[in-house]
């Protein structure tokens, strides 16, 4: 069996779980894929996790739900995230027209997510509920591991030298660069 179809069926069995526990507002069945959002998709501190979009995927047999979820693989490394980014995107589903204000508040709190509504995560009591979910959930297939992996912050600086009497600027590597300025015949100092 292939990772991508045992991932499917691991997060449809989340949505179906979360759905019984949480939120029975929301469809039996609604289409979830795992890719990039369309956009902030390696942002960092404002990266998204997940996107629901609403009607207008052409080709797709979704029914009445009309409902599209898309999980970010960078969150597959940590099964509790998956689940409060998944249940974020199911309360889009149930109010698809509620933004981040209105019905989306009302429920996201009823549920026990916690922060700014656009960047929620569990709370404490929603935690116990999401780990109850997991321990009745099978393993999570792992996999993706290589975009989770943190950007290689670079290693090496370019150090500043200035000639003391004219102003030229050159930039090295070293911080002991043995440098003559070739206007002045002075050696650069290093800033």
């Amino acid at each position: 069996m292939e990772m991508n179809s045992e991932r499917t069926k691991w997060i449809e069995s989340a949505y179906s779980a979360l759905r019984t526990e949480l939120m029975p507002e929301c469809p039996e069945r609604v289409t979830i894929t795992f890719g990039f959002p369309s956009k902030g998709a390696r942002k960092g501190k404002y990266q998204r996790l997940g996107e629901c979009a609403h009607g207008f995927i052409q080709g797709l047999d979704l029914a009445d739900n009309k409902s599209f979820i898309t999980l970010n693989p960078c969150i597959f490394d940590n099964p509790s995230r998956v689940l409060d980014v998944l249940l974020h995107e199911m309360i889009h589903v149930a109010y698809p027209t509620s933004g981040h204000k209105g019905d989306f508040r009302k429920t996201a709190l009823r549920v026990g997510l916690i922060g700014a509504m656009t960047a929620t995560q569990a709370g404490p009591v929603l935690q116990i509920t999401l780990d109850k979910i997991l321990s009745l959930l099978p393993e999570m297939p792992k996999g993706h591991g290589e975009l989770t992996a943190k950007t290689k912050v670079q290693s090496t600086r370019l150090h500043k030298y200035v000639c003391p009497d004219c102003g030229q600027v050159i930039r090295a590597a070293t911080t002991s660069l043995n440098a003559v300025c070739a206007n002045c015949d002075v050696n650069f100092i290093l800033k």
